[in-house]
């Protein structure tokens, strides 16, 4: 296949042509991955931003995301509390900064985080104190489907962005990933964060069944959204849920959607979020190779990742082939 990548590094790219890069093989690949890379570098720069985050309130949610273990609606067995107290926040935030975290992240299971709530102001209070404290700190919050007024008093108390996954595309959210809420719901909620002033981390889940033409679709309704962060997590099948026995796709698929993604959204941070470690393995560096500038770190909700150690490791060996 004659491609001219080249074009791509300054020009957009169509719904049309993203797919058809999904075609390639063998060194044709390889020619896509560099000129990702070649992207990344122009308009991002070789800062490889990390976050961390904390799963603040965990389980009995009573959506029915068909990925999630907190689902009220599946048995998984995980441990379920409700929301932690404002000094094991703070311990968690002081270890994130110690171990050279960018951003440090609250999510919490459940619909949304009503304003006025005890636990909603153990959230605003937490944020105002540690950005008191830390005035350049980036705290990020991932709290459900939030209206205006909770988004506004999150801005008020000093959060910088808010996190509300998209999932997939917008065509087949429901039959991939919750019926018991709409894709709809999502993107007010977007829209009212950046209302609120927030910046905004939004992506989705790679693995769940969905087609080529799916992601494309997700990654330019994300480019419309025009949001700040995207985390692309890839499906670590969770067994008892309705995606426990889906097949793990292959690292070079994982590595082909991260690079059509930055083709599509240009001059947005890339996320490896969730099944890096798991699925990647000896293929994890090549991510940030083929247009990822970005990194979990430390773990996510449910399923733990690599040790702090390792992944500053990593990060370090990765700038250095940046450099």
């Amino acid at each position: 296949m004659k491609i001219d990548f080249n074009k791509y590094i300054d020009e957009d790219i169509t719904k049309e042509e993203a797919l058809e890069l999904f075609n390639l093989k063998g060194n044709d690949l390889l020619y896509l991955f560099a000129a990702a890379d070649k992207i990344r570098n122009k308009y991002c720069g070789n800062i490889l931003e990390t976050c961390t985050i904390t799963n603040a309130k965990s389980g009995k949610c009573s959506e029915d995301c068909k990925f999630c273990a907190q689902s009220a609606w599946y048995n998984t067995d995980i441990k379920s509390y409700p929301i932690k107290d404002k000094e094991t926040l703070k311990k968690e935030f002081y270890e994130a900064e110690k171990n050279k975290s960018m951003r440090f992240g609250i999510v919490t299971a459940g619909k949304k985080m009503k304003y006025g709530t005890s636990e909603f102001n153990t959230v605003l209070e937490f944020i105002k104190e540690i950005t008191s404290e830390n005035p350049n700190t980036r705290i990020c919050c991932s709290l459900g489907l939030l209206g205006e007024k909770e988004l506004f008093e999150l801005k008020k108390a000093g959060a910088s962005r808010y996190h509300c996954n998209i999932q997939t595309s917008p065509d087949t959210y429901s039959l991939y990933a919750a019926a018991t809420h709409s894709f709809k719901e999502r993107i007010e909620t977007i829209k009212n964060a950046q209302k609120a002033g927030l910046e905004i981390c939004s992506g989705g889940i790679i693995g769940m069944g969905e087609s080529f033409e799916d992601r494309i679709n997700m990654a330019f309704t994300l480019k419309e959204l025009d949001v700040d962060g995207i985390p692309i997590n890839i499906l670590n099948p969770i067994k008892n849920t309705p995606h426990g026995e889906k097949e793990i796709l292959s690292a070079f698929e994982i590595l082909k959607t991260i690079a059509v993604f930055r083709l599509i959204l240009k001059d947005k941070n890339i996320k490896i979020a969730a099944g890096r470690e798991n699925i990647f393995k000896d293929f994890m560096g090549s991510g940030f190779l083929s247009g990822a500038n970005g990194m979990l770190a430390g773990g996510y909700l449910t399923v733990k990742g690599r040790s702090v150690e390792e992944d500053i490791n990593f990060i370090e060996n990765i700038k250095k082939l940046w450099d």
